[in-house]
């Protein structure tokens, strides 16, 4: 612990009944004891207690005595390994037996020091704390010879109070209390000393708050305590807090007088006396602010400045040596340190305290930063909206050494920040950011000069208001060239809500030339005039039944050509690119992306006129140019090969220089291939469809004809995975067609049917009925009673999502029989041989016509057991 801070002196007196010391390490002789001296007179010895510590810092001096182990401050006046003795004395001073039978050893500041160098000499590890704590004692000894003995009575007062036992002479004894003084001593504790509670802290504290000059707190301390104490220097120290408040209630209503006739520099002065007299007192502060402020602007006006005194710019906040800048990052705050000597009391350099408060209102005054010897400090966050003072407090201490110098008011509504403009497509985006306090945010655009644009032209040439929002605006459509912006902030002023708006941040941006986006894109098969008829002749259609399917030239496989149309953009040239994730927006700027985005694949360079193998082309097959769709726009178009089994998001890119926007997309599915498509009767009145599932397809639309009629179902993956599916039918003949569906996102889907033909029964044959079914579909033909073997049991039946074409429905054809890929060139017999449509297979009575498979043999492919008439789709 440092020495305590200069401040007031605390009244010294002599407590009744105490002596005076003896000199500096000196024996008394015989006779000049306190107890030996009053029996000798015969005079009562008595014991007055204080009834506070009388030193200032006493709440630290127990802490440290607490964390040493030690119970009070005589303890730590005998270090390790002493000699022993019966105790100290506190009759007549505090002092400690002699070596002569009357002698005493007296505490003076040279018991202190030897105590202390026998701590340094004792090796114990508490010694570095022990002889701070006895440095402390000799500092309040120096000032007070008596300190030390009022510390360790009020300690040994306090203690005995506290004890279980109460106070008791042995309890003193235990203590290290003389035997002679502890009954005494006890006896004067019992007598009326404070228990622990609102007295002893108020005792405690009140020389801190005395020495530190904080009068209201002193004040309230007082009130706690006795009005008329038997200590006399506790009497006295209350009696100097009474003066010294009625001194500074003085000083302060004569302030107030002096501001009322229009003298503020006395008024100050006044106020400034009374801030040092009452540290602690808000009212002192604040009067003081308010004087410094009213001087200020008395000395403004009389120098006829509009912002401070001359050196000061007018309106930046600048006066008297103090100036308050409004930037980005808040305000911050300057000053010119005060020469040496130019404020009261002299000394070194004062430092300074800065605060801030609204404008008429000191009392709500905030500390800014941290006090320090420098000339700038900055404030991150002030109050936006509103007029702002700060004030720079030179200090002494804790105390105020002079007037504060203040700034003229201070406006603070923060402008945007990090403002960046970026080219978009069609005009200009600005982003910044604002102040959290920020309400509002407007923008004004020009061009810039010279280069002002007419409405025609899409910008108008004078100021122009932007619409955007707190974080930035897009603004479009503008003209290529150069534009300024005006962006500024609105916020709320206080409790009057009055919207006030910053002057403005002004940002140059430029807008450039944008390729234009493809506003349309269409798929679809190519052109199939040279492609084999469907099933009905030369004017049947192909497979419309089916959505999507391109009408007889895609590749059973999965590679099917497709051709891509689109109107030519106003700018720019076009590339067709596979799109991967989130689907662009029309217009939207990719031209980063770009590099990263595979080209559609077409057949060759030839294949159409005008491609390049990249995906552009804008010839048709022949040369000539497509077809436009009515709006008398040139269009362009080429043939591409979509990667079978997948997704495929075509999108066209509009590139111009480096830049490139989205235009029109298309989702084009090339689900795998149906395979292994068979069929065979289980009675008369049902017939079972097997087929490998296509992947990646979750659904396939399966379409069987008989008669005249056609029905579908569309049946989920789930319910076909090892299974087969039987469909009611009768024993005509029965084409069965199956074909993966889209999901419903998708523009096109690029994938062929397979389709197999099943014979109709012929006359009086028998047919066969085998047990078992995958999913069970309602019959809606006669069924026909036909003993047949048996088949292998069956999965039982699954719900199938499916939708019924009744009999003699709108009639729709099937694939081209040996033409379109993807269609059944014709039917195959259970060996596989290839058997015309119509034809007879295996007489299910066991004759065998030419050329067919013995009876009683399975169908190659065919599972054990299962018997009947098998038709499995061409490959």
């Amino acid at each position: 612990m440092g020495p305590e801070a200069p401040g007031r002196r605390l009244p010294q007196q002599e407590a009744a009944g105490a002596a005076t010391a003896a000199g500096p390490g000196s024996e008394a002789g015989p006779g000049t004891g306190a107890g030996a001296e009053a029996e000798a007179e015969g005079r009562d010895r008595r014991l007055v207690l204080p009834a506070f510590p009388g030193t200032a810092g006493y709440g630290a001096l127990r802490r440290a005595l607490t964390k040493l182990g030690l119970r009070h401050a005589a303890d730590v006046l005998r270090p390790p390994r002493s000699a022993p003795h019966r105790g100290f004395h506190v009759v007549g001073g505090l002092w400690f037996p002699g070596r002569g039978p009357d002698a005493r050893l007296a505490v003076d500041p040279g018991f202190l020091e030897e105590s202390r160098n026998r701590w340094q000499a004792s090796g114990d590890s508490r010694a570095p704390e022990a002889v701070a704590v006895l440095r402390t004692l000799a500092a309040a000894v120096d000032r007070d010879p008596a300190a030390l003995h009022r510390i360790v009575l009020y300690q040994l007062s306090c203690l005995l109070v506290d004890g279980e036992g109460g106070p008791t002479a042995g309890a003193a004894r235990a203590l290290g209390v003389h035997p002679d003084d502890a009954g005494l001593l006890a006896d004067a504790v019992a007598a009326g000393f404070p228990p622990s509670g609102r007295v002893r802290r108020a005792a405690e504290e009140i020389a801190d708050a005395w020495q530190e000059s904080r009068l209201v707190r002193a004040g309230q301390l007082a009130a706690a305590l006795p009005a008329a104490p038997a200590d006399p220097v506790l009497s006295a120290l209350l009696a100097e807090v009474r003066r010294a408040t009625d001194s500074v209630e003085r000083l302060m209503a004569d302030a107030r007088a002096l501001v009322r006739r229009g003298r503020p520099h006395e008024a100050a002065a006044a106020w400034l006396a009374a801030a040092q007299k009452a540290v602690d007192d808000p009212r002192a502060r604040t009067g003081l602010l308010g004087a410094a402020v009213l001087a200020a602007d008395a000395d403004a006006e009389r120098e006829g400045t509009e912002g401070g005194a001359p050196g000061g710019a007018p309106g930046t906040g600048a006066r008297d040596g103090v100036r308050a800048a409004v930037s980005a990052g808040g305000v911050r705050v300057t000053w010119s340190p005060a020469p040496h000597g130019a404020v009261p009391y002299g000394g070194p350099a004062p430092w300074y305290r800065t605060v801030r408060f609204p404008e008429g209102a000191p009392h709500k005054a905030v500390e800014v930063g941290e006090p320090g010897p420098g000339g700038a400090v900055s404030d991150p966050d002030p109050p936006t909206g509103r007029k702002l003072r700060y004030a720079v407090i030179p200090l002494r201490g804790d105390g105020v050494a002079g007037v504060p110098r203040v700034t003229p008011p201070v406006l603070v509504r923060p402008e945007v920040t990090r403002p960046k403009a970026v080219p978009v497509p069609g005009g200009i985006r600005l982003d910044w950011e604002v102040h959290p306090e920020a309400v509002e945010v407007a923008a004004v655009r020009r061009p810039a000069a010279g280069r002002g644009t007419t409405a025609a032209s899409g910008a108008a040439s004078g100021p122009t208001p932007v619409p955007c929002g707190l974080h930035g605006l897009v603004d479009r459509p503008l003209p290529p060239g150069r534009y300024h912006y005006l962006v500024s902030c609105a916020y709320v002023r206080g409790e009057s809500r009055e919207v006030v708006w910053s002057p403005g941040r002004e940002v140059t941006a430029r807008a450039v030339e944008w390729p234009s986006p493809v506003e349309r894109l269409l798929v679809d098969g190519p052109d199939t005039s040279d492609a084999p008829d469907g099933p009905g002749g030369p004017d049947s259609p192909g497979f419309p039944g089916f959505p999507g399917f391109p009408g007889g030239a895609a590749d059973v496989v999965g590679a099917p050509r497709l051709r891509l149309s689109w109107p030519e953009p106003e700018r720019g040239q076009v590339r067709l690119v596979h799109w991967h994730g989130r689907p662009a927006e029309p217009g939207e700027d990719v031209s980063e992306l770009l590099p990263e985005l595979p080209p559609v694949r077409v057949p060759s360079p030839d294949a159409t006129a005008g491609g390049d193998g990249n995906g552009d082309g804008d010839r048709d097959r022949d040369g000539e140019a497509p077809a436009v769709p009515g709006d008398g726009r040139p269009w362009s178009g080429t043939e591409f090969v979509p990667r079978p089994g997948a997704r495929n998001r075509i999108t066209a890119v509009s590139v111009l220089g480096g830049r490139a926007v989205a235009g029109a997309s298309v989702l084009v599915e090339t689900p795998g291939a149906v395979g292994d498509l068979m069929a065979r009767r289980l009675d008369g009145d049902r017939i079972e469809v097997w087929f490998t599932w296509p992947e990646p397809a979750v659904l396939v639309l399966l379409r069987w004809e008989q008669d005249g009629g056609r029905r579908e179902r569309r049946i989920p993956r789930s319910l076909c995975l090892g299974t087969g599916v039987v469909l009611p039918a009768g024993t005509g003949e029965c084409r069965i067609t199956v074909v993966p569906l889209p999901r419903p996102d998708a523009d096109f889907a690029a994938s062929g049917p397979a389709v197999t033909v099943l014979p109709a029964v012929p006359a009086h044959a028998a047919v066969p009925a085998t047990a078992g079914t995958a999913v069970a579909v309602p019959s809606v033909a006669p069924a026909v009673a036909v003993a047949v073997p048996p088949a292998a049991p069956a999965v039982p039946a699954e719900a199938v999502t499916d939708t019924d074409t009744p009999e003699g429905g709108s009639p729709e054809g099937g694939a081209p029989e040996g033409g379109s890929p993807g269609a059944g060139s014709g039917s195959r017999d259970a060996a596989g041989a290839s058997v015309p449509d119509g034809s007879s297979a295996v007489e299910p009575s066991g004759e065998e016509p030419s050329g067919e498979e013995p009876p009683g043999e399975e169908p190659p492919g065919s599972s054990p057991g299962r018997r009947g008439w098998w038709r499995r789709s061409a490959r």
